[in-house]
């Protein structure tokens, strides 16, 4: 068994304040339960906690560094006040990584909002692999983001155009020293060295009612298109409807959430045809739940459905249950509540791609489905200050996408020698997932903001011997300290367990070559091996500052994988060891 590192990918966590200064690097909440009202809203979309799917915690997917960013401002209700214009930011740091990030915001203009975002970020640095090569690592992150928002008197109606384009290298190699004949620039043997690009168009258009009470018919809804292509030739359309209808019936207070997405990639691989081509899918969702009951105690009972036209399979349709309830025996204090449910996940190509930019180019993932999803648990409050969450959950789900590398020899010249992809396909299994979360969550009068949250994971597979990639356990503890009106620190601390990476390999030629192999064809081969390689337990320690020279003027400094360890984000794919950024922030 050899060892090697561990992995991480990122979600980015950011905040402006009435001066339009970063003040804190994290708005966690805790989901799934009832929340206290009375406690201070925190939250952010961009900063998620440990999940299933990859998601372990918050690194950037491809990137080769951690850093916290900063994206335009969103509103939840009206905004009450003169913010200023804007904010722009400007920054170095060592691996040669410059940075550089524009906000805008129009005033309130009869309650309509427009704002402009910009960012560039890179890094033109070398990284050591495990077996002794320096290899170029570059990476390069540019943003382009307008929103306008339109405040009704119940209702808020937003708009967003976005552009994304993301560059990379596959720079990294398991285990090995780089085989001489892989390093030459033309060789077309695997993804060794090349460049690859995510380019990405967005638009979205969505109404929500934000203020409706429980007696209110409201009518939501959200549009979403993007259009994904990657440098090498992939193409993706994405385009989702949905609607949220709520309307109070009888004793209770009937919810629909219903939609359509459609979704097509080009120059994938196509299972039927075992050859690239075009993938095409229809989704139709239908959510309805009806909800019984008051603030003490609460059910609601539903059913999740999906039917899907899939241009590689025949239509399908899924069924999953959707109950939950809620027990509060102490109002404010305590909320115990369990339910069961499911989910049809779709493993479209740009999901896919961000989840784990390494994969290979060509893939075409099957969905996911989970059959059922048992959950129960019980949140509160500790302190007046302090809210805690503890939960259980156990899922079972079908056909769920596994990252691997292949190993086999390649003559060279005569001389056979072992070669690996350093690009990752996919296996699929099915596997269970047992799940133990807590939470704790303290606020001290805008001074102090604390998170702590750990989950454990107990899996148990059908056929493969290990859940690849994916961790036993997982921890954040996350700090924000306001010292002064004109300083302010934060740290987030990541902790990541052990995992299992895998190499597939058989002792001759490729027999992937010149015909495509299925999953089941490539494991009956007689000679195949299977090579299970540790992932140690990553630390992962960064801390901010943000000084306040005046009003409009602020100094900033970043300290990125304080703990020095260079650990791997996938096998083979090691990230930069302690990086620093600093710059200079100006608002107007």
């Amino acid at each position: 068994m050899t060892g090697a590192s561990g992995t991480a990918l990122a979600q980015r966590d950011t905040s402006l304040t009435q001066e339009v200064e970063v003040v804190k690097s994290y708005r966690p909440t805790i989901s799934d339960a009832n929340k206290i009202s009375s406690m201070p809203r925190i939250e952010d979309a961009e900063h998620e906690k440990p999940s299933f799917n990859y998601n372990i915690f918050s690194q950037p997917i491809y990137n080769t560094f951690s850093v916290n960013q900063l994206k335009a401002a969103t509103f939840s209700s009206e905004p009450a006040e003169d913010t200023g214009f804007g904010l722009v930011r400007a920054g170095v740091g060592n691996y040669n990584r410059p940075y550089g990030e524009v906000f805008f915001n129009s005033q309130n203009i009869r309650n309509t909002l427009f704002g402009l975002h910009g960012k560039h970020l890179s890094s033109h640095g070398k990284l050591k692999l495990e077996g002794g090569d320096k290899v170029d690592a570059p990476f390069s992150e540019n943003e382009a983001e307008m929103f306008l928002k339109h405040f009704y008197r119940s209702s808020v109606l937003s708009i967003n155009l976005g552009f994304d384009h993301k560059g990379f290298d596959f720079y990294g190699y398991p285990l090995e020293s780089i085989p001489d004949f892989l390093k030459e620039e033309d060789q077309e043997i695997n993804y060794q060295g090349k460049r690859q690009t995510f380019t990405k168009g967005s638009f979205n258009i969505g109404l929500e009612n934000a203020t409706a009470g429980r007696n209110d018919i409201t009518f939501d809804f959200d549009f979403l298109y993007h259009y994904f292509g990657a440098k090498t030739g992939q193409r993706e359309h994405f385009g989702e409807f949905m609607v949220d209808l709520k309307k109070p019936y009888d004793k209770g207070t009937g919810f629909l959430e219903a939609g359509i997405t459609f979704v097509r990639a080009e120059e994938v691989f196509n299972r039927n045809q075992m050859a690239l081509g075009k993938s095409q899918q229809t989704w139709i969702t239908a959510k309805p739940s009806y909800l019984l009951g008051g603030d003490m105690a609460n059910i609601r009972l539903g059913v999740n459905a999906w039917f899907v036209m899939d241009s590689s399979t025949d239509m399908m349709a899924k069924l999953a249950p959707n109950i939950r309830a809620n027990f509060a025996p102490v109002e404010e204090i305590i909320n115990i509540f369990a339910g069961i449910d499911g989910n049809y996940i779709n493993n479209h190509y740009s999901k896919i791609a961000y989840e784990n930019p390494f994969v290979d180019p060509e893939h075409h993932v099957k969905n996911t489905f989970e059959q059922f999803h048992v959950y129960g648990g019980f949140d509160g409050k500790l302190a007046a200050k302090t809210n805690f969450k503890i939960s259980v959950d156990y899922s079972k789900l079908k056909e769920q996408p596994l990252y691997y590398q292949f190993g086999y020899e390649y003559d060279d010249e005569g001389t056979a020698t072992p070669v690996v992809d350093n690009d990752f396909d996919v296996i699929y299994d099915n596997l269970s997932r047992l799940k133990f979360n807590v939470e704790i969550f303290h606020a001290y009068f805008e001074k102090v903001n604390l998170l702590l949250s750990g989950n454990y994971y107990v899996y148990k597979m059908d056929t493969m011997e290990e859940p690849w990639h994916l961790p036993d356990w997982d921890a954040k503890l996350s700090l924000g300290y306001e010292v002064s009106e004109q300083l302010s620190l934060t740290t987030d601390l990541f902790f990541t367990g052990q995992r299992k990476a895998l190499i597939m390999s058989v002792p001759g030629e490729d027999p992937r070559k010149p015909e495509a192999l299925t999953n089941a064809e490539l494991l009956q081969l007689e000679d195949l091996q299977f090579n299970s390689y540790n992932l140690p337990t990553v630390f992962d320690l960064n801390l901010n500052a943000n000084y306040k020279i005046t009003n409009r003027f602020s100094v900033f400094a970043q300290l990125n994988n304080f703990g020095f360890q260079k650990y791997q984000q996938w096998l083979g794919y090691p990230v930069q060891s302690f990086n620093v950024l600093g710059g200079l922030s100006y608002a107007f």
